[in-house]
């Protein structure tokens, strides 16, 4: 018997070796990737080095957003409270605090976000060495690039970004100007999280009688906007419930949303804010014909009120909730009341309990003819990896981060895509189907994540007139634009 128990446990040690999951060139995770894929690491002795991570958590004081813990480390004190994605990172750090002879230490904080970005940018310009790593999101950190606080990453010798743990979306996609200041890969659990989808409630689908297959219409490549549209106006869908006379965030929806999800129905079609020249300075390209005919569709749609709820505009902004979102469109699909909401993956678990069965779908493409889907991150609710100005001894800095992203990708992303998401958070194989092809399709508009002359949030206003809102925005847009360039310029010459 007890040779026997040794066998198991051998073979349970060997697991993670002998299967792991990896990102390949076009964002999918590939849960069939073997240790002979892998590539060689640097494994150096760190001397006893610490190694300090600063985490924004995502999850502070929220309802809708359940299971995050931190990027790397964790903040639940107690091992017997681990996720099995808990579990893996602790996994992960030993082996590299072994193997490196270092120590992997930091802090998960929330509360007050500007707080938050103040330390680090009083740690860059005090000159005090508190931490080494930073995870955060595009709409926070990217104001950094400007103000010279975060460290070229590219720059760092010692990290090979076409490594497979590295998104190789996010690697061409988040670059400026040959720089890169913000990057994701398998260290990080909650870019996945802050990938963008459209949930739908299967009761609600079949109690309407519209005899729809909707994952077939996604294989056919038939899942557009304008038969999104169609299926909600198709049948008396939204529905005032309680018999007020007023549809609200009380009664039946055919489809929930909020405003950010404009810009991601644009981008869903092919679309950025901004593109890349063959020098990777980016340029405006919202103002495109493309761009304004997405957003005469999409604003139509979602001007229709009897049809779309956007949970953050008004009159639910002037009700005096806590969190208008979790009050309204999320709160709508947890009671059964809305057929259609679309939100990031990190809502996903927290419709466990829910009653009725949901599947998850793609953003729908703006048109069949495209040649693929879609799909985008929340510059607000995605995690990026960057690293203080002043962080010291960055080479070996960049061994262990690069050791995190190989281990992670052995140990975290295995537990997370396939255990906590693909298995415990959907309910039928076809939405790990979906979830294939979304992660597959991510692309990031860096646009977005600078916002200059406020052109994202231009993208998600109500007003029909967009031609004019934008014609009085783009002259301010292009000098934020050049003066971020000339502010990275000024960094690389000093």
């Amino acid at each position: 018997m007890k040779k026997l128990l040794i066998v198991i446990v051998s073979l349970m040690l060997m697991l993670p070796l002998l299967v792991s999951c990896k990102t390949d060139t076009d964002g999918q995770k590939d849960t069939s990737a073997t240790q002979s894929d892998e590539k060689q690491i640097i494994v150096k002795n760190m001397q006893g080095r610490e190694i300090v991570i600063l985490c924004w958590d995502f999850g502070y004081n929220s309802k809708s957003i359940l299971g995050y813990t931190g990027e790397v480390i964790t903040k639940i004190e107690n091992e017997e409270d681990y996720s099995s994605v808990d579990v893996a990172k602790a996994k992960m750090r030993a082996k590299i605090e072994e193997e490196y002879n270092c120590k992997i230490t930091g802090e998960v904080v929330g509360g007050d976000h500007n707080a938050f970005t103040n330390r680090i940018r009083n740690m860059v310009q005090s000159g005090v060495k508190d931490f080494d790593i930073v995870f955060d999101n595009l709409t926070f950190l990217s104001p950094f690039v400007s103000s010279n606080i975060l460290y070229d990453l590219s720059k760092i010798s010692t990290i090979d970004f076409t490594n497979p743990w590295w998104d190789q979306n996010a690697r061409e996609d988040l670059s400026i100007a040959n720089r890169l200041y913000f990057m994701c890969g398998d260290l990080n659990t909650y870019d996945n999280d802050g990938t963008w989808c459209i949930l739908f409630n299967k009761n609600l689908l079949n109690n309407l009688n519209l005899d729809i297959d909707l994952y077939q219409l996604v294989r056919d490549n038939q899942w557009t906007f304008d038969k999104l549209v169609e299926i909600c106006k198709s049948a008396n869908i939204t529905r005032d419930l309680n018999g007020d006379g007023v549809l609200d965030e009380k009664d039946q929806w055919a489809f929930g949303t909020e405003t950010y999800n404009i810009f991601v129905h644009v981008l869903a079609g092919g679309d950025k804010i901004v593109k890349k020249d063959a020098n990777d300075i980016p340029y405006f390209t919202v103002t495109e014909e493309s761009v304004f005919r997405s957003l005469g569709k999409i604003l139509e749609f979602y001007n229709d009120q009897n049809t779309v709820m956007v949970g953050n505009a008004p009159p639910y902004t002037g009700k005096g909730f806590e969190n208008v979102w979790e009050a309204t469109v999320h709160k709508a699909f947890i009671e059964g009341r809305e057929l259609f909401y679309m939100c990031g993956l990190i809502n996903v678990p927290s419709f466990r309990n829910m009653e009725d069965d949901f599947g998850i779908l793609p953003v729908p493409k703006m048109s069949a003819d495209q040649d693929r889907y879609y799909h985008t991150v929340s510059v607000a609710n995605m995690s990026v990896l960057a690293l203080p100005l002043n962080v010291e001894n960055v080479e070996d800095l960049g061994i262990v981060i690069e050791a995190m992203g190989k281990y992670s990708r052995e140990y975290v992303t295995p537990a997370y895509y396939d255990i906590q998401l693909k298995y415990r958070d959907t309910r039928d194989n076809e939405s790990s189907e979906m979830l294939d092809l979304i992660f597959s399709s991510r692309t990031f508009d860096i646009g977005a994540a600078f916002n200059w002359g406020n052109t994202l949030t231009n993208l998600m206003l109500l007003d029909m007139n967009y031609t004019s809102r934008f014609d009085a925005i783009m002259d301010a847009a292009q000098v934020a634009l050049e003066q971020t360039l000339e502010s990275i310029n000024e960094a690389t010459l000093d």
